[in-house]
Protein backbone atom coordinates (compact mmCIF):
# COMPACT_ATOMS: atom_id res chain seq x y z
CA UNK A 1 0.00 0.00 0.00
CA UNK A 2 1.46 3.24 -1.23
CA UNK A 3 1.66 5.80 1.62
CA UNK A 4 -0.85 9.33 1.96
CA UNK A 5 0.80 11.69 -0.52
CA UNK A 6 2.15 14.73 1.25
CA UNK A 7 -0.32 17.30 -0.04
CA UNK A 8 -3.20 15.55 1.89
CA UNK A 9 -1.42 15.00 4.77
CA UNK A 10 -0.46 19.35 4.32
CA UNK A 11 -4.27 19.18 4.40
CA UNK A 12 -5.03 17.16 7.30
CA UNK A 13 -2.92 19.08 9.37
CA UNK A 14 -3.36 22.26 8.17
CA UNK A 15 -7.77 21.38 8.76
CA UNK A 16 -6.89 19.68 12.51
CA UNK A 17 -5.09 22.88 13.08
CA UNK A 18 -8.21 24.93 12.72
CA UNK A 19 -10.31 22.36 14.56
CA UNK A 20 -11.96 20.45 11.77
CA UNK A 21 -12.83 17.44 12.48
CA UNK A 22 -12.14 14.10 10.51
CA UNK A 23 -15.84 14.07 9.21
CA UNK A 24 -15.38 17.40 7.48
CA UNK A 25 -11.43 16.70 6.04
CA UNK A 26 -12.88 13.31 5.08
CA UNK A 27 -15.28 15.66 2.69
CA UNK A 28 -12.24 17.24 1.41
CA UNK A 29 -10.03 14.42 1.31
CA UNK A 30 -10.75 11.68 -0.73
CA UNK A 31 -9.61 7.99 -0.77
CA UNK A 32 -8.57 7.86 3.34
CA UNK A 33 -10.23 6.93 6.16
CA UNK A 34 -10.91 8.64 9.51
CA UNK A 35 -8.61 6.73 10.95
CA UNK A 36 -5.79 7.69 8.93
CA UNK A 37 -6.36 11.14 9.62
CA UNK A 38 -6.39 10.71 13.36
CA UNK A 39 -2.62 9.02 12.78
CA UNK A 40 -1.39 11.30 10.63
CA UNK A 41 -2.28 14.17 12.75
CA UNK A 42 -1.00 12.35 16.11
CA UNK A 43 2.00 11.54 14.57
CA UNK A 44 2.41 15.42 13.73
CA UNK A 45 2.01 16.13 17.31
CA UNK A 46 4.30 13.64 18.54
CA UNK A 47 7.24 14.19 15.87
CA UNK A 48 7.18 17.54 14.35
CA UNK A 49 6.48 16.22 11.13
CA UNK A 50 4.20 14.83 8.44
CA UNK A 51 6.61 12.87 6.43
CA UNK A 52 5.76 8.93 6.10
CA UNK A 53 7.60 6.65 8.21
CA UNK A 54 10.23 4.76 6.18
CA UNK A 55 8.80 1.24 5.27
CA UNK A 56 10.60 -1.37 6.93
CA UNK A 57 9.36 -4.48 4.89
CA UNK A 58 10.84 -8.08 6.38
CA UNK A 59 14.27 -9.19 5.61
CA UNK A 60 14.44 -12.45 4.07
CA UNK A 61 15.26 -15.23 6.25
CA UNK A 62 17.23 -17.11 3.99
CA UNK A 63 21.03 -16.13 3.19
CA UNK A 64 22.14 -16.29 -1.12
CA UNK A 65 23.98 -19.18 0.09
CA UNK A 66 20.56 -20.94 1.36
CA UNK A 67 18.73 -20.01 -1.61
CA UNK A 68 21.69 -21.86 -4.10
CA UNK A 69 21.42 -25.38 -1.96
CA UNK A 70 17.40 -24.66 -2.23
CA UNK A 71 17.74 -24.51 -6.05
CA UNK A 72 20.48 -27.32 -6.18
CA UNK A 73 18.30 -29.56 -4.08
CA UNK A 74 15.84 -29.14 -6.27
CA UNK A 75 17.67 -30.03 -9.35
CA UNK A 76 19.04 -32.78 -7.80
CA UNK A 77 15.73 -34.19 -6.41
CA UNK A 78 12.44 -32.70 -8.22
CA UNK A 79 9.92 -34.30 -6.26
CA UNK A 80 11.23 -33.10 -2.89
CA UNK A 81 8.42 -31.30 -0.56
CA UNK A 82 8.81 -28.13 1.10
CA UNK A 83 8.92 -30.01 4.60
CA UNK A 84 11.54 -31.96 3.58
CA UNK A 85 13.71 -29.13 1.94
CA UNK A 86 13.30 -27.98 5.92
CA UNK A 87 14.06 -30.76 6.95
CA UNK A 88 17.53 -31.67 4.84
CA UNK A 89 18.89 -28.11 4.94
CA UNK A 90 18.25 -27.45 8.59
CA UNK A 91 16.42 -23.85 7.44
CA UNK A 92 15.37 -21.52 9.96
CA UNK A 93 11.71 -20.78 8.48
CA UNK A 94 8.28 -22.05 8.16
CA UNK A 95 6.29 -23.26 5.55
CA UNK A 96 4.68 -20.90 4.59
CA UNK A 97 7.46 -18.52 4.73
CA UNK A 98 9.78 -20.90 2.70
CA UNK A 99 6.53 -21.27 0.04
CA UNK A 100 6.29 -17.72 -0.51
CA UNK A 101 10.02 -17.64 -0.81
CA UNK A 102 10.29 -20.14 -3.48
CA UNK A 103 7.52 -17.92 -5.35
CA UNK A 104 9.70 -14.82 -5.24
CA UNK A 105 12.27 -17.33 -6.40
CA UNK A 106 10.57 -18.34 -9.72
CA UNK A 107 9.82 -21.50 -8.18
CA UNK A 108 6.68 -23.73 -6.93
CA UNK A 109 5.54 -26.19 -5.72
CA UNK A 110 2.66 -28.03 -7.68
CA UNK A 111 0.54 -30.82 -5.12
CA UNK A 112 1.00 -34.31 -6.88
CA UNK A 113 -2.59 -35.04 -8.94
CA UNK A 114 -4.54 -37.50 -7.49
CA UNK A 115 -3.75 -40.84 -9.56
CA UNK A 116 -5.34 -43.57 -10.52
CA UNK A 117 -4.97 -47.34 -8.86
CA UNK A 118 -4.78 -50.19 -10.06
CA UNK A 119 -7.20 -52.34 -9.76
CA UNK A 120 -5.14 -54.90 -7.41
CA UNK A 121 -4.17 -52.20 -5.00
CA UNK A 122 -6.31 -51.13 -2.03
CA UNK A 123 -6.88 -48.27 -0.08
CA UNK A 124 -6.30 -47.60 3.73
Amino acid sequence: MRPISNEKRQIIIEAKKRGETEKTILNWVKDISRSSITKIYKQYQTTGTHQPKPYKGSKSHLTKEQDQQIKDKIKQTPDITINELIEELQLDITESGLSKHLKAMGLSFKKRRSMLMDKNETTL
